[in-house]
């Protein structure tokens, strides 16, 4: 029954303008979006009746013409979350869907004794780029970084868009400090393999700060955050394309959120 028709068809009346505009985005600079990247949405069956879904993006060519994949499927028997916790440009988890979730890796990490991690991101100079190459590129430029994200965390990580051109991520099991700043700067490498946008050459690279802690029992995602958000600023302070990152050890808790009281 679906042979022939629109993939707009599956689409909501009330979503058809966010799509159209996701759509245009993903066209001009198409990748592959896996279908466990965290992104849900609804979709419209033949009754008329909304469903969650789970949906795979991946470009093709066949016979020299170019072609989107879209794998699609009911998201039955799971925590379903509207679209509405999602990012509409990026298809991230939004703030209020990655706490959530990093609260969930948290309780799993305590409950099996394993590490904890959380990234701070921003991009470099963005604004700027988005000032003198206009709006649609920035948004090009957000989404690319997205995929980049999405595409270089591990399984059980969650990455999100917080913000403007801020991204944070939270790593479940991330080892040690040392890992976890190999990580970011192989984050900071791919975001700065990004140099063309539809033929428009951009210089982009991003700061990092980055926390780490073996117990994640003593510590709450909010102190977490608080720390990662002032070392990324710190980064962003100490030259372009750095990363900072801490552990937080009990030793050092104290000092750790004395600083970001500082700061703040």
């Amino acid at each position: 029954e679906l042979y022939g028709l629109s993939v707009n068809e599956l689409v909501p009346n009330r979503m058809q303008s966010s799509h159209k505009k996701s759509l245009k985005n993903y066209k001009a600079a198409p990748s592959s979006r896996p279908m466990n990247a965290g992104r849900m949405l609804s979709a419209v069956t033949k009754s008329g009746d909304e469903i969650q879904v789970k949906i795979g993006l991946s470009p093709v060519v066949i016979d020299g013409n170019d072609y989107i994949l879209a794998s699609i499927i009911e998201a039955k028997n799971e925590v379903l979350k509207m679209s509405s916790y999602n990012d509409p440009l990026t298809g991230l988890p939004n703030r209020v869907l990655f706490n959530e979730v990093s609260e969930h890796l948290r309780n799993l990490a305590i409950r099996n004794k394993e590490s904890l991690a959380l990234m701070f991101i921003d991009l470099d100079n963005f604004k700027p780029i988005n000032d003198n190459f206009g709006h649609d590129i920035g948004d090009l430029i957000l989404c690319r970084v997205a995929d980049v994200l999405t595409a270089h965390i591990r399984k059980n990580d969650i990455v999100g868009r917080i913000g403007g051109d801020e991204f944070v991520v939270c790593l479940y099991g991330a080892g040690s400090k040392v890992k976890l700043e190999d990580m970011a700067n192989k984050l900071i490498k791919e975001i700065s393999s990004i140099k063309n946008i539809k033929g428009n050459v951009i210089g982009l690279s991003a700061s990092i700060g980055a926390v780490f802690t073996a117990k994640p029992t003593n510590f709450s995602l909010a102190e977490m955050s608080k720390i990662a958000d002032r070392l990324m600023y710190r980064a962003k302070k100490a030259g372009k394309g750095n990363v900072i990152a801490q552990s937080m050890a009990e030793d050092v808790k104290e000092p750790l959120l004395n600083m970001a009281k500082k700061e703040n």
